[in-house]
């Protein structure tokens, strides 16, 4: 085992994202590979299935909702361990799982998936470190989750934009500036998001444009995420509210106003 493996920095990151080390619950409701997303007739399936299950109106939402969740138990961990602790982290997608599970009270008793992890590998980032921040960009989003997006995309349906925005608001807080900190930490902190939203190219992601750029502004010469959400992710539709960021809330005030 890695070293890093070990460590309290990433068994702290693994409970702070609830993941499953190993094979999901023999219990569990429903598992499917995180490769099978990349499937468009398992996903259309499971898809079809989550709807129904979490009671979403559509599959439309069921899909963005979905996609939030994967950026939140798979993306966020593992920029966490590449921009806090300097580790390029990489798992097995054929035998990783999504995994619903019985509702136990250790679980928190929510409908959405967790994310059990095989075939997990740690790397401690001793290179140039640009170079391996594009290596490392490059196959979790080109290689990774670009096409599990695309499917998500299809099965939906819904735009890209929407499922790109949801990753964003998963990604976003692990880099918001602390006005307390100005020391080196805080300055690669800014150099990774910087890169992920403004200098990489659209090919690091499989696309033909960088698809967080738009997502941001400069404060103070510094990028950070908008306020306002872009796109809606539908989050309304299953809670029967308006999320913080949710563009719709303007809309609505000057509705009102008319």
């Amino acid at each position: 085992m890695d070293h890093y493996l070990s460590t309290d920095v990433w068994q702290q990151t693994v409970k702070d994202y609830s993941l499953r080390i190993g094979d999901p619950p023999e219990d569990s409701l429903r598992t499917i590979a995180l490769s099978q997303l990349h499937e468009e007739a398992a996903c259309r399936e499971y898809i079809s299935w989550l709807t129904e299950y979490i009671g979403a109106p559509d599959m439309r939402v069921a899909a963005s909702m979905l996609a939030k969740r994967i950026g939140y138990l798979w993306i966020a961990p593992l920029l966490t361990a590449m921009t806090f602790h300097h580790q390029k982290m990489s798992f097995s997608l054929d035998n990783s799982y999504l995994y619903h599970s019985t509702l136990t009270a250790t679980e928190g008793g929510t409908r959405f998936p967790f994310l059990a992890v095989n075939g997990l590998r740690a790397e401690t980032l001793t290179e140039d470190r640009e170079v391996w921040r594009k290596e490392m960009i490059e196959e979790l989003f080109a290689v990774r989750l670009s096409p599990l997006l695309q499917t998500l995309a299809t099965v939906g349906p819904l735009s890209m934009s929407v499922l790109w925005e949801n990753m964003m608001v998963r990604i976003a807080p692990l880099y918001t500036p602390d006005v307390d900190d100005v020391g080196p930490e805080s300055q690669h902190i800014q150099a990774d998001f910087s890169y992920l939203t403004q200098i990489a190219s659209g090919q690091t992601f499989g696309l033909r444009k960088n698809p967080f750029t738009r997502f941001t502004e400069k404060k103070d010469n510094v990028p950070v995420a908008k306020n306002k959400r872009i796109t809606c992710c539908f989050y309304y539709q299953m809670s029967g509210e308006y999320c913080r960021k949710c563009p719709k809330i303007d809309n609505e005030n000057e509705s009102q106003l008319k």
